[in-house]
């Protein structure tokens, strides 16, 4: 996760989770189960939702690794009704660290030379950029106007997604990323406004790691009914990407020097990308909604998993 990086102790915002909504629970003394009206709805806002992108996306991806079937069979699961393919990402255990350097498919000057990280990236976030990559290469090679990108851990939240049509209507002309699911930057609090403007003297004395121009970009701010202008943001296990933003992002990510994530919030607080989210936002994580399955393994990509 990308931090709030200026001095003086300053931390970053906690992250807020949201959590998972309708969900029946049956269990006496656990909290009510929604109506048998409020999961109908839900289920049709779905539905509404997948048949709206059949016409929209070109593509519908979801980035999985050949030996995640656990995981894909969940997600076959939660995506019923809509047409999406798999794509195969890059297992950690198949990268070779000096091949990576050797070849320039990674460059971890490019990485360390970039102020947000402080180590080199991991095999995981390696394959996972090299992953989503893939994806931003076969948009172009296709010109594929609008393709929607899911990681094999995406739940869709049902009682918000009746509002991605609306959302992605009011995408303007030129936009180039809409993130669908994210952390950090739901809210603006008055906290988080007085912090950010304590950022602005910070940057211009060298205390801030942020620069004096990304500093008012940190924070979202209102677009549209359906969507904010996108700020700070972390992880991409849910977003939408143009055809132009494709582009863009493959050219930024040749060579290999940037997490997945961190490759969006460069872009955006350096005025690269035009990026919205969606608000409220439609897709969750297995691991923050904490509904991993016993035993189940929660990330490929850290080293520790």
């Amino acid at each position: 996760m990308i931090k709030d990086g200026c001095a003086l102790g300053l931390s970053g915002e906690a992250a807020e989770i949201a959590a998972p909504r309708g969900v029946v629970l049956d269990v006496v003394g656990e909290t009510p189960a929604p109506s048998t009206a409020a999961a109908r709805s839900a289920s049709r806002g779905a539905a509404y939702a997948f048949e709206f992108l059949k016409g929209w996306a070109d593509r519908v991806f979801v980035i999985t690794l050949p030996r995640a079937t656990d995981r894909q069979s969940r997600i076959r699961e939660r995506l019923a009704g809509l047409d999406f393919r798999f794509s195969n990402g890059v297992d950690k255990a198949s990268l070779d660290p000096a091949a990576l350097l050797r070849d320039g498919v990674y460059d971890e000057s490019r990485t360390r030379a970039a102020y947000r990280h402080t180590r080199a990236m991991t095999l995981g976030e390696i394959g996972a950029a090299l992953a989503h990559r893939h994806v931003y290469e076969e948009t172009v090679a296709n010109g594929w106007r609008r393709v929607v990108v899911l990681e094999d851990d995406a739940v869709p939240l049902d009682a918000a997604l009746s509002r991605l049509p609306d959302a992605l209507g009011e995408l303007p002309p030129g936009w180039d990323l809409c993130y669908l699911g994210y952390l950090k930057g739901e809210q603006v609090s008055a906290m988080r406004r007085a912090k950010l403007a304590s950022y602005v003297a910070l940057s211009r004395v060298g205390l801030c790691r942020w620069k004096p121009h990304e500093v008012p970009r940190l924070r979202s701010a209102p677009f549209s009914p359906s969507l904010r202008r996108a700020g700070l943001h972390t992880h991409a296990h849910a977003y939408a990407v143009s055809l132009e933003g494709a582009r863009k992002l493959l050219a930024a990510q040749r060579p290999i020097a940037y997490r997945a994530d961190f490759l969006f919030s460069w872009l955006i607080l350096g005025g690269a990308i035009s990026a919205y989210v969606t608000a409220p936002k439609l897709f969750e994580q297995e691991r923050i909604l904490g509904i991993t399955p016993a035993g189940a393994v929660e990330s490929y990509i850290h080293d520790h998993d």
